[in-house]
C-alpha cells in the first residue's frame, strides 16, 4: 500500500522526538551477552552461550562463554539476558517505509462501507482540510463500482473545485474528481495513459473517476510535489515507522516504493544526515511507464548509490510487470473466470510495459549497476520477468520477483537455473482460507497453489519472507509463525522461516559478508526476543516480542535497558 500528503500538512512539532539518534558511539566498552539462546544462523555454529561485541559494533567471539570471555578482555562487561533469545537483526526485504508515515494522517476510509457513510466521509475530509488536494485512502474500488456506475459525479457534487484524490485499499487504484482528473490531463485522452487503466462511464465514454495501476501515480506525483516542504513532512511522517521497525527488531530494510518524483531518496538522505536512520536500507527506485525510456534511464542512473560502507543505498529498480488478482490486472496465462471483479476489458490481466520495452528496461538498467526487484502477481507476470533476467545483466544480481501469487510449474525450476530470489509476503490475511476462496472466484482451483515458497524452497531456490508494510502486517514473528504452520508450501521448520528473514535477505541485499547470522567478524545487528521461538509451541511464536534491537553495537530499541545506558 502506498500514500501521499500534501506539503502543507506535515506536523513537525509533533514528530520530532520519534526518531532515535545514532550520532552516539556503539558500546562504550566491550561487551558479553550471555545466559541467553544465541541463535547464530550460522549451519557450522547454530548455537552459542555467549558474544561479544567491541566498541566499534563488531563481533568479535561467538561460542562458549570461556572463550568469549577470553576474547573480550578483562575489561569487558558482561549483560545477563535471563534466558531471552538473541537473533541477527530481522532484514525486511519490501516495506514501503515512507508511504507507511505519510499514511497515517491521510482521511481514512472503510474499504468496505456502505456509500453514504463513504461520501459523509468525503465531506468531513473536505471541510477539514486546508490543502489544494483533498487526501484519503483505504476505499475498495470494487466495492465502490458495485454501489455507484459514475463515482467522480459523487465526488464532484461534494468538491466541484479542489482536486479530490482517495487512494484505494491494496495500492493499485484511486478515486478521483474531476478537478483532479482534469490536473492530470485524464479528462482529455482517449484510452488509457501507459501503463494504467482509466475507467468510463459505459453511456458517455467519459472517465467515471477510478483509475487502476500505473494511472494512479500522475495524480500522485501531483498531489505532493517534491518540494523542501514536502520532504520536509515526509521525513518527520517516517520517523515514527523507523521507531516500529526498532520495536520489531528490523534492522534492514528495502523500501520498494522509490517514488522518486515525490522527493522519496532527498527524505531518506536527509534522515541518513541527521543520524536518525536505525536501519540499514537497500532501496529502489520506481520505473513509470508513462516516461520517456533515455530521459528516465539517466534519471535513475543519477540517483544510485552503492556504498556497502553507508547505511543506505539506492541500488535497485522496482518494475511493476503487471496488477494484482482482485484486481483482475494480474497477468495469467489463462483467463480470469467471468463475472467477479472490475470489468476493466482485460481477461488476461494487465501488463505496465509491452514486452520489449520491459526487456530493454531490464537489460540496460541491469548494466548500469542495479538490481532488479519486479512486482508479479500473475503467472504470466512471473514468466515475463523470468525472460526479462535471462536476457539481463547478471552482475548486480540476484534479481528478485516479489509477490508471486501464481507461478507456473513450467517456470518453478528457473528460479534456481537463472539464481533469482522469491520474495514471499506469508502475512495472516495472505494464507487465510478466506482469502484464498475469494481468490477463488477470480481464478477458480489456481488459487490452491498461490504463493509456492515451500515448493521453491524445497527445489534449491532463494527464497526470501518479507512484509509489503503498511499493506500487511509487519511483525516478524507473526510472520513466521504464519510460515511455519501454513499446512501447503510453508516452511518446513522454524529455522528455515528465521533464515527467511535473516541471512537470506542479506545476501539478496548484497550484505551477508556483513550482516544476517552472527558470526565473529561481522556487524552487531540483533534482535532479543523474549522467549526462545525454537522451543515454544509453534503457534505461540506470533506472542514473543522483541525486547531490543541493535544496529551496528548501537540500541536501537531497548525500553526496560537490558543493555545498559
Amino acid at each position: 500500500m502506498v500514500g501521499i500528503l500534501d506539503c502543507r500538512l506535515y506536523l513537525p512539532v509533533l514528530l520530532l522526538t520519534a526518531g532515535v539518534a545514532l550520532s552516539a558511539p556503539a558500546f562504550a566498552k566491550t561487551k558479553v551477552l550471555t545466559n541467553a539462546s544465541i541463535h547464530t544462523v550460522n549451519p557450522k555454529a547454530p548455537t552459542a552461550e555467549a558474544m561479544a561485541i567491541d566498541d566499534n559494533g563488531m563481533i568479535i567471539a561467538v561460542g562458549a562463554m570461556q572463550d568469549v570471555m577470553a576474547a573480550a578482555g578483562k575489561e569487558a562487561e558482561v549483560i545477563d539476558l535471563g534466558g531471552r533469545m538473541v537473533l541477527p537483526g530481522f532484514q525486511d526485504a519490501h516495506v514501503h517505509l515512507v508511504e507507511a508515515g505519510v499514511n497515517e494522517i491521510l482521511c481514512e476510509f472503510g474499504p468496505f462501507d456502505e456509500l453514504d457513510d463513504t461520501l459523509a466521509t468525503v465531506e468531513a475530509c473536505v471541510k477539514s482540510s486546508k490543502t489544494d488536494w483533498v487526501l484519503g485512502s483505504g476505499v475498495s474500488m470494487t466495492n465502490l463500482l458495485d454501489q455507484s456506475d459514475n463515482p467522480i459525479a459523487l465526488l464532484d457534487e461534494i468538491s466541484p473545485d479542489r482536486p479530490v484524490l482517495i487512494l484505494d485499499d491494496i495500492g493499485h487504484g484511486a478515486w478521483a474528481n474531476s478537478a483532479a482528473m482534469h490536473a492530470a490531463g485524464y479528462d482529455a485522452i482517449e484510452g488509457n495513459p501507459p501503463g494504467g487503466i482509466i475507467l468510463r462511464n459505459r453511456k458517455t465514454g467519459k472517465p467515471n473517476g477510478v483509475v487502476l495501476e500505473n494511472a494512479q501515480q500522475k495524480l500522485r506525483n501531483l498531489a505532493f510535489p517534491d518540494t523542501p516542504e514536502n520532504v520536509e513532512f515526509a521525513y518527520e511522517s517516517m520517523l515514527p515507522t523507523l521507531k516500529t521497525m526498532a520495536q520489531n527488531g528490523i534492522t534492514t530494510v528495502s523500501d520498494a516504493g522509490g517514488f522518486w518524483p515525490q522527493g522519496h531518496v532527498k527524505v531518506w538522505q536527509k534522515a541518513l544526515a541527521n543520524n536518525t536512520l536505525t536501519v540499514r536500507a537497500s532501496n529502489a527506485l520506481y520505473v513509470y511507464p508513462d516516461m520517456p525510456f533515455d530521459e528516465q534511464v539517466a534519471a535513475l542512473t543519477r540517483q544510485f548509490s552503492n556504498d556497502p560502507g553507508s547505511l543506505l543505498r539506492f541500488n535497485q529498480v522496482k518494475i511493476y510487470v503487471d496488477g494484482i488478482l482482485e484486481q483482475r490486472t494480474g497477468a495469467v496465462l489463462e483467463p480470469y473466470r467471468q463475472g467477479a471483479g472490475i470489468d476493466h476489458g482485460f481477461d488476461r490481466g494487465f501488463l505496465y510495459f509491452d514486452v520489449d520495452t520491459l526487456n530493454r528496461y531490464s537489460k540496460g538498467l541491469s548494466e548500469k549497476g542495479f538490481q532488479l526487484h519486479y512486482h508479479v502477481t500473475g503467472d504470466r507476470g512471473a514468466r515475463l520477468a523470468l525472460d526479462a533476467i535471462a536476457q539481463s545483466d547478471a552482475a548486480p544480481g540476484p534479481h528478485r520477483l516479489t509477490h508471486l501469487y501464481l507461478v507456473d510449474k513450467a517456470d518453478l525450476p528457473r528460479f534456481k537455473q537463472l539464481g533469482v530470489v522469491a520474495d514471499f509476503q506469508l502475512a495472516p490475511s495472505s494464507v487465510d482460507p478466506d482469502y484464498v476462496q475469494f481468490i477463488r472466484q477470480f481464478i477458480g482451483d489456481r488459487a490452491d497453489t498461490m504463493m509456492p515458497a515451500g515448493t521453491l524452497q524445497a527445489m534449491g531456490a532463494d527464497v526470501v519472507m518479507s512484509s509489503d508494510f503498511d499493506a500487511d502486517e509487519l511483525s516478524p514473528l507473526v510472520k513466521i509463525q504464519t510460515a511455519v504452520t501454513r499446512q501447503k508450501d510453508g516452511a518446513p521448520d522454524v529455522a528455515t522461516a528465521i533464515a527467511w528473514m535473516t541471512i537470506n535477505p542479506a545476501r539478496l541485499l548484497h550484505q551477508d559478508k556483513t550482516t544476517g547470522s552472527i558470526e565473529v567478524g561481522k556487524i552487531a545487528d540483533l534482535a532479543i526476543i523474549d522467549r526462545d521461538i525454537l522451543k515454544v509451541p509453534v503457534k505461540a511464536i506470533g506472542n514473543a516480542k522483541v525486547v531490543a534491537t541493535v544496529l551496528q553495537g548501537r540500541p536501537v530499541y531497548d525500553p526496560d535497558k537490558l543493555l545498559g545506558d
